[in-house]
Parts: C-alpha cells; structure tokens; sequence
C-alpha cells in the first residue's frame, strides 16, 4: 500500500503541475511563448559555447567534423541570441511558414474546384465557402502569426486543465476501490 501512496502523491503533485501550467497557457498565451522561445534560447546558447568550449579545449580544429561542429555552435549562439531580443521570433516565423503553406494548398483547392465548373454538383458551393475560410485563415496568420500561436497555446491549456481534472478523479476513484479492496 505505500508504494500506492507514493505513486498517488506523485500523481496529484504532477497533476498540480500540469493544472497551473494549464492555466498559464490559457490566460498568460503570449507570456507563455515568450519563456519557451527564452528556454529555446538558452539551451540553444548552451550547446553553442559548450562546443566552442570544447574546441578551445582541444586547442583547435583537428577535423572536418569539428569544423562543422564548430559553425553549426556558432550558428546556434547566433541564432538564441536573436531570439533573445525578441522571443516570440522563431515562433512568429514558423507560423508565417504554416500560413504560407494553407494560402498555397488553398489556393491550389479553390483553382481545382473552379475547372470543374461544368461538373458541379448541388453541394459544389460548401466546398468553395470552405476553401475561401481556410483561405482567410491563412491570410490572418500570415498577418498576425502570433494569432495561431496563441490559439494553439490556449488549446493545450485547455487540454492540460481538462487532463488534470480527470486523472485526479480517477486517483479518486482509485483510491476509493483500493479502501473497498482492503476491506474485503
């Protein structure tokens, strides 16, 4: 039974953690990616001085392999010292690249749902309204890419808050069928 109580407790305290990181992301989203994009950083910062680090340790490049260790730790130092100065950079350059790709594969939907005008079947008008929303869609993160960061940031908040709740029901649950066990 102490082993169940260990785990119980590691449970309700994960559950805790998972709970208030939740509720971070939900009322806190841009906050919320500004540490991650600092953590990035910083573990990208890391990385980049402990091979230089290294490289001066062994007193110099012996070969092709260190060599490019050696740009590619430079690269990362450069790299999280941009996304110091402004955090929330990489993540607004991703979700620029993701709404690049929805305007293109949309576009692309709405060009082959209009050469099949001749074939157009009674529902033909749903699809057009679907691709011209996914459309607007992609304009909005392309213009405002920290919107669907956001949403996404929100959502597993949500998720984590709804994850939480569950599994401290269940540890409930658990708890009260182990007592009626016992008892038997």
């Amino acid at each position: 039974m102490n082993s169940f109580k260990l785990i119980k407790w590691n449970s309700n305290i994960n559950s805790i953690c998972f709970l208030l990181l939740g509720i971070l992301l939900l009322f806190f989203p841009e906050e919320s990616l500004s540490i991650g994009g600092y953590l990035i950083a910083s573990i990208l910062l890391l990385a980049g001085l402990s091979i230089v680090a290294r490289t001066i340790k062994n007193k110099g490049i012996e070969t092709n392999g260190d060599g490019i260790n050696l740009m590619l730790s430079i690269a990362a130092i450069v790299l999280s010292i941009t996304i110091f100065t402004d955090a929330t950079w990489i993540i607004r350059m991703i979700n620029i690249f993701v709404g690049i790709i929805i305007l293109m594969t949309s576009i692309m939907n709405l060009l082959d749902l209009l050469k099949f005008t001749k074939n157009r079947t009674t529902s033909w008008w749903i699809y057009f309204i679907l691709v011209m929303l996914i459309i607007v869609i992609g304009i909005i993160v392309i213009i405002n890419p920290i919107f669907l960061a956001n949403i996404i940031t929100r959502t597993v908040g949500c998720a984590l808050i709804i994850n939480t709740v569950i599994t401290l029901f269940l540890n409930r649950k658990v708890k009260n069928y182990l007592m009626i066990q016992e008892k038997n």
